[in-house]
């Protein structure tokens, strides 16, 4: 679905990492994980086509959305209005979806466990619930593979192991999801594959359906011999 070949990412004089060759296929459920400044929304801005790499070649033979960190809760928009501003290209002229797209809005609702959340007010969902909502509306759009930038930050304990467990249910249905975050408890058990940037320019790949050990090497190797 997308393939890099020795990449470089940073920006100005500045590099982030240097010789990052990559392989990712359908249904792969993929764990970014490295400090603060390694570079992880770097690179997935670049996996996403919204950032060129200083070097390297990119291949993508998928639709790629990329759902970013810190998207504000609008006051006045209900959640399905939410989802639906994600689609105005698909508009007609009159501003209003056509029936197809209606009904993608309320798959993509149902499929987070939304649908009954649909008219109210976004800033009265809770973090988790609006976070669930970001996903929703890249999944109107059913892209083949899904960036998510840090989508449990702030979140509690119950919702973290909650949109997790999403996570990994939308790549056993066949999407390709990868997702950065800190929460490495939690995302461990649940992807089928590590990547890490350890902050020393250095980038790591635990490979494709890699055993529970090899992937916890791979963040403890990020992290400076820290262990989870």
């Amino acid at each position: 679905m997308l393939s890099a070949t020795d990449l470089t990412l940073g920006y100005g004089s500045h590099i982030l990492c240097r010789h990052l060759t990559l392989e990712i296929q359908r249904g792969e459920c993929i764990l970014l994980c490295g400090p603060n400044g390694s570079g992880k929304s770097t690179l997935l801005r670049t996996l996403a086509a919204l950032e060129d790499p200083l070097e390297g070649r990119m291949e993508r033979d998928a639709e790629i959305l990329l759902v970013p960190t810190g998207i504000p809760k609008v006051k006045g928009f209900s959640l399905r209005e939410f989802l639906m501003t994600g689609c105005y290209r698909e508009s007609r002229w009159s501003g209003r979806l056509s029936r197809e797209w209606q009904e993608k809005t309320d798959r993509a609702l149902s499929q987070l466990g939304l649908s009954e959340l649909a008219e109210k007010d976004l800033s009265t969902l809770s973090d988790g619930e609006f976070q669930k909502g970001c996903i929703a509306t890249a999944l109107v759009r059913d892209p083949d593979m899904l960036l998510l930038d840090e989508p449990t930050a702030f979140l509690d304990v119950g919702n973290r192991v909650s949109l997790v467990r999403i996570l990994q249910q939308l790549s056993q249905d066949g999407k390709t999801v990868l997702f950065s975050s800190h929460d490495l408890a939690d995302s461990l058990h649940v992807c089928t594959r590590v990547l890490g940037l350890d902050g020393k320019g250095r980038f790591l790949d635990s490979g494709p359906d890699a055993p529970v050990s090899r992937r916890k090497a791979i963040a403890k190797d990020c992290f400076g011999g820290v262990d989870f």
